[in-house]
């Protein structure tokens, strides 16, 4: 049988009605920014792969690090333990963010990356004795498939079946100069029940491309930090260069609580997320109350091989080359 065959005989493909799609295309081997199939035909990667690849298909340099990871440290137990790899890249992650930022929480993908954000942003508000439980997010949001991330994703035919079942957000347009006003006016109304307002800064990628200006985003943020609310930036599509700067947020004078990556991350070489928020909100979680805990984890959290490929990654990002590349753009 051929790979179209096989797949088609045991798999259950992403976004796809198996009935009706055409059959997956069978790709054997990457080289910068092509695939190839099994036939040798090449193809333009032009979406890098669900906007995970930004340093090229099998790049020598992180295939080398990941190899020499994987001969020393496969995985371990992050509760209780740590490991090099985690701590040095939580390092350089901070190092090259809103100076606010001071600590990361790692997870294994882009939508646990958010559930680790709004579950941060509930649980602050509960442990200070605050009931503060309602979100605010854009209209066409997209920041994920689970159930949480869903939620606070705009309703559309990916969420249609489990609408029933999520809870209430506000959601409100994105700004610009007519509604800017209103849009201000709203979030006074609902301050004393909003925990957090969830965004994607400046682009919305699944929800169409669609832009707006930094300079209302800004002015969203800084009435929300007038009125308490706390900031969670989703920057797992639009971190690592894909604006022009380091990280969309780059663009902005407000700086958010909180921040969300994945995608990037690794350069596409495998799953990973993490999570980034203030001293202050992860001082809300210290406690000789056990209660208190942030009570979140997964199985593969921190991985030492996912982390030494985001850190091979992040060299390549930083490299002067890779700014000038990036400038051009």
């Amino acid at each position: 049988m051929s790979w179209v065959e096989r797949d088609l005989k045991v798999i259950w493909h992403p976004y796809t009605q198996m009935k009706t799609a055409l059959p997956p295309v069978p790709i054997v081997r990457g080289e910068g920014a092509c695939l190839f199939d099994e036939n040798g035909r090449k193809y333009i990667d032009a979406v890098s792969s669900w906007w995970v690849n930004i340093h090229g298909h099998s790049h020598p340099y992180i295939a080398q690090k990941v190899a020499e990871q994987l001969t020393k440290l496969e995985h371990v137990i992050f509760a209780g333990f740590t490991h090099p790899t985690a701590i040095e890249l939580a390092e350089r992650l901070l190092n090259i963010l809103p100076g606010n930022q001071q600590k990361a929480f790692y997870s294994d993908n882009g939508s646990t990356a958010v559930e680790v954000a709004i579950k941060m942003c509930l649980q602050y508000w509960h442990n200070k004795g605050d009931k503060r439980i309602k979100i605010l997010a854009f209209k066409n949001a997209y920041h994920g498939d689970t159930f949480g991330a869903m939620a606070v994703s705009g309703r559309s035919a990916f969420t249609a079946a489990f609408d029933s079942l999520l809870f209430e957000v506000e959601f409100i347009d994105l700004p610009d100069k007519h509604n800017i006003q209103n849009l201000i006016a709203q979030i006074s109304n609902l301050k004393s029940n909003l925990a957090c307002f969830i965004f994607e800064p400046l682009v919305q990628g699944a929800g169409g491309m669609l832009m707006y200006e930094a300079k209302y985003l800004n002015e969203l943020m800084a009435h929300c930090r007038k009125e308490g609310v706390l900031l969670i930036a989703d920057e797992i599509f639009t971190g690592f260069g894909r604006t022009g700067k380091p990280f969309a947020c780059d663009h902005l004078t407000e700086q958010p609580d909180i921040m969300c990556f994945s995608k990037g991350l690794t350069g596409g070489t495998m799953a990973l997320g993490l999570t980034t928020c203030t001293q202050q909100i992860f001082d809300a979680f210290l406690s000789d109350d056990r209660l208190k805990t942030l009570f979140h984890g997964h199985s593969f959290t921190a991985n030492p091989v996912a982390c030494s490929a985001a850190l091979a990654s992040m060299y390549l990002f930083l490299d002067d080359t890779t700014e000038i590349n990036i400038k051009k753009g």
